[in-house]
């Protein structure tokens, strides 16, 4: 098996739906490959996660929380690094917006949006994220200036082992399945997530509630 076709076939694995000697030969080949083990690794890890979500979502402990300090709290544990990355970090955040839902898995997909933005975001660029109250619906925003966006919809980014710059991604690290799994995390609270950049400049990354 070549590396083409094992990324090729990676996405089905996840599914469940290749044989068990398509299944085995894949994970021969991940083991004489180290790049390509590494991505099996990740699949494994999105495809133990994704089962769970199936399962009627028995693992998410459902309370009220406070959503505003979720965020608030997960956000400030990245003051350090885009400091130390010389990059510009705004937070604002309503206080006292309370939320239905499994804070940890929450806490988590704003803490992979934040990774995703400090990493891919450009030198010395700027990462801004936000909470508000819209109407009856909760409005949490991720967004991040880059290089060499497309302008428009960039819902691609959400696609299992998507890395828009493969060069780049080997360089800061990540396996491409981070933000598949925040969008599993909003499904699986009846939410929307969409990424777009309306000039080609900043990366929006909106989840509504």
């Amino acid at each position: 098996m070549k590396c083409s076709e094992f990324m090729q076939s990676l996405d089905a694995w996840t599914d469940g739906e290749l044989s068990e000697e398509q299944s085995a030969e894949m994970e021969r080949h991940a083991n004489q490959c180290a790049p390509c083990r590494e991505q099996w690794t990740a699949a494994e890890q999105l495809r133990s996660f994704l089962s769970r979500m199936d399962e009627d979502r028995p693992f998410l402990n459902m309370t009220d929380f406070s959503l505003s300090d979720a965020v608030y709290e997960t956000a400030k544990s990245f003051v350090p690094i885009a400091a130390a990355q010389n990059k510009t970090f705004h937070i604002n955040v309503d206080k006292n917006i309370s939320f239905y839902g499994d804070e940890p898995s929450v806490r988590q997909a704003v803490s992979l949006l934040l990774d995703n933005a400090m990493r891919y975001s450009d030198s010395e660029g700027t990462v801004e994220i936000s909470l508000k109250r819209s109407g009856r619906s909760l409005r949490l925003v991720v967004r991040n200036t880059a290089d060499h966006l497309q302008p428009g919809k960039l819902d691609v980014f959400f696609e299992r082992f998507y890395r828009a710059d493969a060069s780049r991604n080997s360089e800061m690290g990540g396996n491409g399945i981070g933000l598949s799994v925040v969008k599993a995390i909003v499904t699986a609270h009846k939410g929307k997530i969409s990424a777009e950049s309306p000039e080609g400049r900043w990366v929006n990354f909106t989840i509504t509630f």
